[in-house]
């Protein structure tokens, strides 16, 4: 677990100073902003590196300008809009503007040319671009980019945080890859998150976990034949209607009781290494864990929230 008491004395100064420009904001963007924000702000304490640069403001955005659509004269009046933002943010919060531009650049990138992007760049630093990729990867993995869905991501992650042994740096270079097949086999964004809160620390760091995961989903959607007969008789034509029926840990379960508690037996229908790993542990030692985690997933609305305020 992490500590959090210099990040939440952090938050409580830069929500201040912030707050004003996330009020008007009425769009799925400002979840990045918040979800940025307030681990952008426990990253600049543990740094010590909330000072001002001098930089050439002109250059930094004119990355951003090569996103932005429409006539010349209205691309010009948004890099104008935008640029007056982030300045002023800048100003008030006491970050970069190489590093606000940067941010910006991502929430445009990943979310589209939208009015109030820029006011998301508040939250910027070096480690925006990681808020802004896990928010993406999970919404558009999950084929939802909603105000609401952005929301949920931010809210599971935060609480993955905390209930794992884990970092939103660590969580946004490591899932991509195996968000699209949760996604496939109907594997909930509960009980994805919840096997990454239980199982970092335990059987790996964030990186290995999600390898971990990924081939265990890649065991559902490629069975052994071990596997494939055991869900015959569970009355399940693949892993992908199990996993949709029964859910991910619901799955492991019957699979296990299916060879009466035999953990040979159990990890034999898993051909990876990696995946007999993660399933002997979230069907086994850490099955509690698991369910616990799992359901304070379901109730982690207003996480992020809370750790922005």
């Amino acid at each position: 677990m992490i500590e959090t008491s210099d990040a939440e004395r952090s938050l409580s100064k830069t929500e201040s100073k912030a707050k004003t420009f996330l009020g008007t904001i009425g769009n799925g963007v400002v979840t990045v902003a918040k979800f940025a924000g307030a681990v952008g702000a426990a990253a600049l304490t543990a740094a010590g590196a909330a000072t001002k640069v001098a930089a050439d403001f002109q250059s930094q955005m004119s990355n951003v300008q090569t996103l932005l659509t429409g006539t010349q004269d209205e691309i010009a009046a948004k890099v104008s809009k935008y640029g007056d933002i982030v300045k002023e943010v800048s100003r008030t919060t006491g970050l970069e503007t190489s590093n606000l531009t940067d941010g910006l650049y991502q929430v445009v990138s990943a979310f589209g040319d939208v009015d109030d992007a820029a006011k998301s760049a508040k939250a910027g630093n070096a480690e925006t671009s990681d808020a802004v990729n896990l928010l993406s990867a999970v919404t558009k993995g999950y084929g939802d980019i909603s105000a609401e869905a952005n929301q949920k991501a931010a809210d599971l992650a935060f609480t993955t945080v905390r209930l794992g042994q884990t970092s939103f740096p660590e969580l946004a270079s490591s899932m991509g890859k195996v968000i699209p097949l949760c996604a496939t086999m109907k594997v909930s964004e509960e009980e994805l998150f919840g096997a990454m809160a239980t199982l970092t620390g335990v059987t790996g760091g964030t990186a290995e976990v999600s390898t971990q995961l990924k081939a265990t989903i890649q065991g559902f959607m490629q069975p052994t034949t071990a596997m494939t007969s055991a869900l015959k008789k569970l009355g399940y034509e693949n892993g992908q209607v199990a996993i949709e029926s029964l859910g991910l840990q619901g799955a492991l379960d019957a699979l296990k009781e299916s060879v009466n508690g035999d953990e040979l037996a159990f990890a034999g229908m898993f051909s990876s290494v990696e995946a007999k790993t993660a399933v002997l542990a979230l069907a086994g030692a850490q099955s509690e864990d698991f369910t616990n985690k799992t359901k304070e997933m379901y109730s982690a609305t207003g996480a992020a929230e809370s750790a922005f305020d």
